[in-house]
């Protein structure tokens, strides 16, 4: 009986490694991008000097809230700041990676009836759900490897291999108890959207469970899966008892997963949805109305998200000069300058990496379009009397709402923060701030405008805007650091051209032309989309 409720397990997983031929590499080569790609710049970046002045300010309560404890304080290696820096950041974006990858390939093939369609055929009744798990499995393996031995035949001092190793277990073991909580949550929830949902929230819960154990309880950092990752005290003492740890939390929640979708019906959850009105208001009956009820909830999280950075980036500012001081280094890459203090020196690297993080609230408002085609969902929008063009600009506008709104988000965040801990906050006003940050809307627009028109035009193209965020990331955050890249590498990007202020001047004239080009490539976007076919695929 048990054995018949996975029967053709293996060709599942052959067809969802298939689907996710593209999705994943896309991920994974990102991941290892920053991962990888930044280790032996570490060394060049932060030198003996730099990193025992990083010292005071990582010991500081709000840096340890945000990225975690310090470890090998004693001989603080550029192997030891690498994992303090990067481990927990990039576990959550592993995190994010396998709550999409199992979601959409469990609730999300049954809201779009696939799953009844693959149950028709002789398979198990756990067999989709099992499949899954194994390509996830399968995945997070290849992260793990992929990473461990990136960074370990780089022979980089202070990062040995066997730490090398450590860091890449850690990120699939990480990934396992996600995709297994995702799993778990698919089974609970009633939809896609509020399996999503509900796994990003226990991702954000394990955040602040462990950003409060570690300034005050062990144990309640420990119960959190980002904070038990850290333990692992990786490039120091290279722990492998918390990898042990997450893989048996990944096991026990992934049978609580398997055993609820055993009894589980077809389309429906154990947390009920709950109804809604028996008649819609005039707002929802309105294509915008109907656009906005579908990412309010996306538009509100990134808001206060990007609130809560901008103020965690913010409470360091009363020990930045300490750390420049004594970082010649440091304060080249902020682009120290004698008019400016360093607290403007720093708010402005602060900004311009705030408003890279924007850039994926806005890709995904936008991007939620063309997944509501694939989804089938558009096509019964469009079939009453609603014209392409007026559906379509409902998503812009948001798209829109949301650039601004982070922004503001970002400069109400570091300026309460400033606030607090400036000696002198007149150095960091709010209308600074927002004059810093309003002046990344044309980069934000084109990005956006770039979307817009593989949406018309090239609609199976538009994963690759991801890529192209990924290169803009790289290219604008580590194009910051002198000499280490060609001045040319940020020009292909539309943030290579925005001024980092104080420093810089505000060429209006520059930010015109990239508004213009965000505008022409958002107006082809309409136009082919108003042309072409519509194609649920």
């Amino acid at each position: 009986m048990m054995r018949g409720n996975f029967d053709n397990t293996g060709r599942l997983v052959r067809l969802i490694l298939r689907r996710e031929r593209i999705m994943s590499v896309i991920w994974l080569a990102l991941l290892l991008l920053f991962s990888v790609g930044l280790a032996p710049g570490l060394g060049i970046m932060f030198d003996e000097e730099a990193r025992s002045a990083l010292i005071d300010m990582v010991e500081n309560p709000a840096m340890v809230a945000m990225v975690g404890p310090v470890y090998g304080v004693d001989n603080y290696t550029a192997g030891a700041m690498y994992a303090n820096m990067m481990l927990l950041w990039v576990v959550i974006s592993v995190a994010v990676m396998n709550i999409f990858l199992v979601v959409r390939h469990t609730r999300g093939d049954e809201e779009r009836g696939r799953t009844e369609v693959v149950r028709s055929l002789p398979t198990g009744r756990l067999s989709n759900l099992n499949a899954t798990m194994i390509t996830a499995v399968l995945v997070n393996i290849a992260l793990a490897l992929l990473t461990g031995l990136g960074i370990g035949v780089m022979r980089i001092d202070s990062m040995d291999f066997v730490g090398s190793m450590l860091y890449g277990v850690a990120l699939g073991a990480s990934g396992l108890v996600f995709a297994a909580i995702a799993a778990l949550f698919s089974q609970l929830s009633s939809s896609s959207r509020g399996a999503t949902g509900l796994s990003i929230g226990a991702l954000f819960v394990f955040y602040i469970m462990r950003a409060a154990g570690d300034m005050n309880s062990e144990a309640l950092s420990l119960a959190s899966p980002l904070g038990l990752v850290a333990r692992g005290q990786v490039y120091v003492e290279n722990h492998w008892w918390p990898i042990i740890i997450l893989l048996l939390e990944a096991a026990v929640i992934m049978a609580v997963a398997y055993a609820l979708n055993a009894i589980r019906d077809m389309d429906q959850g154990f947390i009920h949805a709950k109804p809604g009105r028996k008649k819609a208001s005039k707002f929802l009956q309105s294509p915008f109305g109907l656009t906005f009820r579908l990412l309010r909830n996306v538009l509100l999280a990134w808001v206060i998200a990007i609130f809560v950075l901008g103020a965690s980036y913010g409470s360091i500012l009363g020990d930045i000069d300490n750390f420049v001081a004594n970082s010649d280094f440091y304060a080249m890459m902020i682009g120290a300058n004698l008019e400016f203090t360093t607290a403007q020196m720093f708010g402005s690297m602060v900004i311009s990496i705030m408003a890279l993080i924007t850039v994926i609230a806005v890709l995904m408002v936008t991007l939620k379009l063309r997944g509501e085609e694939k989804d089938g969902r558009a096509e019964h929008v469009l079939s009453h009397v609603v014209s392409r063009m007026k559906y379509m600009s409902g998503y812009v506008v948001l798209a829109l709402a949301a650039s601004v709104l982070a922004q503001f988000a970002t400069a109400l965040g570091i300026y309460l923060s400033a606030l607090a801990v400036l000696p002198d906050p007149g150095d960091l006003s709010l209308g600074y701030l927002l004059k810093a940050n309003m002046v990344f809307l044309p980069a934000l627009w084109v990005m956006m405008g770039v979307t817009v028109f593989l949406i018309g035009i090239l609609p199976k193209a538009t994963p690759v805007i991801w890529g192209y965020y990924g290169f803009t990331f790289f290219a604008v955050f580590i194009g910051r650091i002198p000499d280490l890249f060609p001045a040319w590498v940020p020009k292909t990007t539309p943030f290579g051209y925005i001024p980092q202020l104080p420093v810089d001047s505000i060429n209006y004239g520059t930010l015109a032309v990239l508004t213009g080009i965000a505008a022409v490539l958002t107006v082809a976007g309409f136009v082919f989309y108003r042309k072409r076919d519509m194609a649920a695929i």
